[in-house]
């Protein structure tokens, strides 16, 4: 009679092959996300990566203890015309950028404008990491023209500006041209900026590229900002990518 062995399960090997996985997931997605977000005006004369007004090269990646974010107009009652990206898949990415900073302890700060007369509202997806101290409420297109975002701005010594909003036109564009000219090294999310037109958000892209700023996305912000996914804050960064949707 023939015996059956069957060997032990060996759990470290598991629990790594499992680690393994989730890792090369990542580096797919980030990969895919890169990708879509690659700069297109190289053939124009821009190297990715340098700055438009200096020439000076820029670094690639992205220094969490460098790095501030800045959400523009998340505004359930403006977001619902968006047609680049969808308002739910624009509030879940903006929640997802949010958590991402939070876990890495990076700045966050909110400009909003009124709607109808009233003061703005924050997304409620954004609603818990929003205060009095880090929003700024203004009534003019560009966030730089309200002092008091500026002040805030340059109350955290640091020098790489990430910006998320809508419409990427009107208040995204001017945020990160006036940030270019402030001295800022700037991203632009692009899953996490909106607009009710693929064709004058593309042209709105292409100018914020020529300037200088850099186009990103949240996965590619996160595994920069917490490369190792083996342990915290990288795991906990890892688990929030369920929290994306795609464009």
């Amino acid at each position: 009679m023939k015996l059956a062995y069957r060997c032990p399960r060996d759990t470290t090997t598991a629990q790594r092959l499992k680690t393994t996985s989730m890792l090369l997931v990542a580096s797919l997605l980030i990969l895919a996300g890169t990708t879509l977000a690659a700069p297109a005006t190289a053939a124009a004369g821009h190297v990715p990566g340098t700055h438009g007004a200096s020439g000076s090269r820029q670094p690639g990646l992205l220094n969490a203890n460098d790095v501030q974010i800045l959400f523009v107009d998340l505004q359930p009652e403006l977001i619902r015309d968006s047609r680049t990206v969808k308002a739910p898949a624009l509030s879940a990415n903006a929640a997802g950028l949010a958590r991402v900073a939070k876990l890495t302890h990076v700045p966050v700060s909110f400009s909003i404008v009124p709607v109808g007369g009233k003061p703005g509202h924050h997304l409620p997806e954004l609603a818990q990491y929003a205060t009095a101290n880090n929003t700024v409420q203004r009534v003019m297109a560009g966030t730089f023209m309200a002092p008091r975002l500026v002040s805030l701005l340059a109350s955290h010594p640091r020098k790489t500006l990430i910006v998320a909003g809508y419409a990427t036109e009107v208040a995204v564009l001017q945020t990160v041209l006036d940030a270019l000219k402030a001295g800022y090294r700037v991203f632009f999310v692009t899953d996490v900026t909106g607009s009710r037109s693929s064709r004058t958000e593309e042209a709105a892209m292409k100018q914020m590229e020529m300037a200088g700023a850099i186009p990103t996305s949240v996965l590619a912000v996160a595994a920069q900002l917490a490369p190792d996914f083996s342990r915290k804050p990288g795991s906990d960064v890892l688990a929030a990518f369920s929290m994306l949707s795609p464009p």
